[in-house]
């Protein structure tokens, strides 16, 4: 039987070891990550209109009018538009829902997403404004063949693309030269793919071009010659392998928060199902944690401390 002061030491470790692995885990975001990324982040979500029907997201991408499963990702993790076109599960209040990265949210802290209206219903309700998320990047498992469109003006003296539909996250897209090696092509914060001179050698003529795209996950795939054809979506006809990751399924617990308030302070901690209705209330995470539970369910977790002042957490029970 563990005493008081050994249980309340073995809690701050644990909150101590939470914030060093938040404190590394932004710390890399920036960095392509092999074989399956599964890092968990934390954040809050919120809502704006979206950008369905259109293409008026930073990402460039056109969004189908009846598509609301799509949201504007942190300025942070947005990261030059390398998130462009993910897929992110997350799990908020009321539940989970998977969506595509579309948009940048200037304003929104590193782990913050801005979901489209209709998304955001889904897992909190419309008049909590901002609400605990906890999420992570996954493959979007319903594309099919990736999708490139060359811009209205691209030409043997200036090259412009977008890359859309993808699996996983373009870490790269390369094209081939003539003697066989491959240069890099640069990307644009707004998600297209640029080269103010053009890539043709042969400046007689436009295309066609081979393309090698490297995914997040370490993957390299190559198309066949790719046909100009400007303002037309063209089907590469490859993908990127899926990966299976088991611990995708898995939510990592977090009985304490990562940015949890001072142990003296905590006047109470109150437990909600993932509906939001009240289970039970705690005088401190020492008494939270000396019940035992196995429900293996989600809990919507609000922190309180003497002053009144809230923080609210995802996690599993």
């Amino acid at each position: 039987m563990l005493t008081k002061r050994e249980k309340r030491s073995s809690i701050m470790k644990r909150a101590l070891t939470y914030t060093l692995l938040s404190f590394i885990t932004a710390s890399l975001y920036a960095f392509p990550i092999t074989e399956c990324d599964t890092t968990w982040y934390t954040g809050e979500g919120t809502q704006y209109g979206g950008v369905a029907g259109s293409n008026g997201g930073n990402c460039g991408i056109y969004v189908a009018e009846d598509d609301f499963l799509h949201c504007a990702m942190n300025h942070t993790q947005y990261d030059s538009s390398y998130a462009c076109g993910a897929c992110v599960r997350v799990f908020g209040p009321l539940g989970e829902i998977t969506v595509k990265v579309v948009d940048r949210c200037p304003e929104c802290k590193h782990g913050d997403i801005d979901f489209s209206t209709q998304a955001f219903i889904q897992i909190a309700k419309l008049e909590d404004g901002r609400v605990p998320i906890k999420w992570q990047f996954v493959p979007c498992e319903e594309e099919e063949n990736i999708k490139v469109k060359f811009e209205e003006g691209t030409s043997q003296f200036y090259f412009k693309a977008i890359f859309y539909d993808i699996r996983y996250r373009i870490n790269q897209v390369e094209y081939q030269r003539s003697d066989g090696t491959w240069h890099n092509i640069h990307r644009e914060m707004y998600n297209y793919y640029v080269e103010n001179a053009g890539i043709d050698e042969d400046k007689s003529k436009i295309g066609p071009y081979v393309f090698r795209l490297i995914s997040s996950e370490g993957d390299t795939i190559v198309t066949e010659p790719v046909t100009y054809k400007a303002g037309t979506e063209i089907d590469l006809g490859i993908q990127f392998p899926l990966h299976d990751c088991d611990s995708l399924a898995d939510i990592p617990n977090t009985a304490v928060p990562e940015e949890s308030f001072d142990n003296e302070s905590i006047q109470a901690i109150e437990i909600y199902d993932i509906t939001g209705r009240f289970l039970k209330r705690y005088h401190s995470w020492e008494d939270f944690q000396s019940e035992k539970r196995s429900d293996n369910r989600l809990l919507l977790v609000k922190e309180i401390n003497t002053h009144g002042e809230t923080r609210q957490l995802i996690m599993k029970d």
